[in-house]
Parts: C-alpha cells; structure tokens; sequence
C-alpha cells in the first residue's frame, strides 16, 4: 500500500504542498498534476483522485423516469456511494433530439464526467449507447443488459426472471397466462415477454393471441383488461411486467366481481415496496434496483481511473412468494 511519503517522492512535489494538497487547500495547477499523476501510478486513495479531479457523476433519464418504480431506489444507491467518493451527482433528462444536441456540445476536454443511464425506451438508449461509446466517455446503463464490446452496464436476466415466475404459476397449475407489453418500444418488456413465451413453451402450453396482448401506449393497457376479464375465456393468472400494474390489475378484477387469488393468480416483477402491502400481497421478482445503482458508480470509478476499459455485471433476482397465487395442482 502506498504512503504519503511515497506521492511525495515520486510527485518530486513538497511534502507541505502534498498535505495541502490532501486537505482540501488551493496548490498550484502544476504541483496539482504531479501529485494527481503520482498518486495514479502509485494506486493511492483512489477516491482522494476522484475528489481532486472533480469528478461528476451524470443520471441520464427520460421525461417521465418518475414512472419507473426502481428509478429512487436506483438514485438512493448512486448517491449514497458516490457520497463515499466525494463524486458529485446530476440529474439530466435527455431524450430524442436532446441526447445528438447533448453529445454534440459536451466538453471533451473535461474528462471528469461520466454519465449513469436509467429507464429509457430502445431507440434513446441504443443512440446514447452509440454515442457514448464513439466519444469514449465513461458509462453505465443500469437494469439493462446490452450488446457491444463499448458498452458498459449492470443489469439483471430480466428474461430468466420471468421465465421463473411464470415457470412457478405454471407448477402451481395455470396455462392460461395473461400477459401484455410494448417490446417494440420498452427493452424491458422485449426481455421479460420472451421469457413469458419461454416458458409456456418449455411447458407445452400453446401460446394463445387471448392472453398475450402486444401494446404501442400505456393508454391501450387498462381497455384490454376490461375486455379480456369481460370475455368468455378468463385467464386463470396475470402476469404483470412491473409490479404497478399488477396491483392496478387487482383492483380493476375486483371492481369486475372477480376474488384474488381465488379466481385469478396474480404476480410481478420488481419488488418494489408497493408489492408488500397490496391486497393480497403480491408474489414478484425482486431486481436489487439499489445494489445496482450502487454498483454502477463502483465501476464508473474504475471506467474513470482507467482501472477497467469495459464493464458487464449481471446481479442474480430472487423470487419473492407471497398471497397472491393460488395453488391449484
């Protein structure tokens, strides 16, 4: 492990200026650089680095990112670690024409900024992705899982993880599965909807246009629950792609005369707070939305001090079985 005395002696800086330096006060811009320099090659207190480089942390987010329920849960995690750090956080919303303009105009000269990326649909993310990765400049897409030697994130086998809670409402003794999602536009839904189909075909169960409904808009969700729940062929199970609307699908099939869990299984995924206190409680897929946001700024340090050149993490999910499924074997 490398001490003060060894910055002091391969910086060629004073050791005053050294302890200056380390304490906060103003040294000279050159003095600066050779003990910046120093302390790189010599490994010392990374964080002291990132303090004195001025390193800022940029959440790149959509429009409507409050939507998103893991999107606090993320922000606590980046905060909380890049505090540690002494990193500064910014919040940015970019979307569309605003994420060219953005890239177009940033400093590159300024190379103590990264950028954190949370929530958006496919094409914002595959432009920023492209961009970020063409201009060299650190990143993390966080709860995606993204193709590309370039591209940097942590993220969680959405796919595997709704294989494994329609595989368990299956074992519990239900085919028909409603599900419905916008994979044209949302990765998440892309992930979890294959996994849907995954596993009703590893099961042998045909899947059936009644129960997999595939949306363009928010707006068209709600009618298609009324219509299906009205229909002559009931589903037995919902599977909801967030947990949000899996708790809105309870209260829409209760309004429609129907018991949960006892006509209709519901489960989720997320394991947001919201899931331990519907009514009935709500079996889901936690996805640790903090672990991740706290690990992305673990690895934008390393990305920002050159310790690694390219990051892929995936995080294991866990089901979480609560009231909401009947079982029916």
């Amino acid at each position: 492990m490398a001490t003060i005395e060894d910055v002091v002696k391969k910086s060629g800086v004073s050791r005053s200026t050294v302890f200056r330096f380390l304490n906060g006060s103003n040294v000279r811009e050159n003095s600066k650089k050779k003990i910046i320099q120093a302390m790189e090659e010599l490994n010392f207190k990374v964080d002291v680095i990132n303090k004195h480089k001025n390193f800022v942390i940029e959440i790149s987010v959509c429009h409507d990112y409050d939507e998103f329920q893991g999107f606090s849960q993320i922000v606590q995690g980046v905060i909380e670690r890049a505090e540690k750090s002494d990193v500064l956080v910014q919040l940015v919303r970019r979307v569309g024409k605003q994420i060219d303009e953005d890239y177009a105009k940033w400093d590159y000269k300024n190379k103590a900024k990264g950028v954190i990326i949370v929530g958006k649909n496919k094409e914002d993310e595959e432009k920023e992705a492209r961009l970020l990765a063409e201009n060299g400049i650190p990143h993390v897409f966080v709860n995606r899982v993204l193709l590309g030697n370039d591209t940097n994130f942590v993220g969680v086998d959405l796919e595997k993880g709704a294989y494994d809670i329609v595989s368990y409402l299956i074992k519990k003794g239900h085919k028909k599965i409603l599900a419905i999602g916008n994979p044209k536009e949302l990765y998440v839904d892309e992930k979890k909807l294959k996994g849907y189909k995954r596993a009703l075909q590893d099961y042998g169960i045909k899947i059936d246009d009644k129960f997999l409904h595939v949306i363009s808009s928010k707006s068209e969700w709600e009618d298609i629950i009324r219509k299906v729940l009205r229909s002559e062929d009931v589903p037995d199970a919902y599977f909801g792609l967030c947990d949000s609307y899996s708790v809105k699908f309870m209260s829409i099939a209760r309004s429609l005369g129907y018991e949960v869990p006892k006509d209709i299984s519901v489960v989720g995924m997320d394991d947001i707070d919201l899931a331990k206190y519907s009514f009935p409680t709500l079996t889901s897929v936690k996805v640790p939305f903090k672990k991740m946001g706290i690990i992305a700024v673990e690895q934008m340090i390393q990305l920002f001090n050159q310790v690694y050149s390219n990051v892929k993490i995936m995080i294991k999910h866990e089901l979480i079985e609560r009231d909401s499924v009947e079982d029916r074997v």
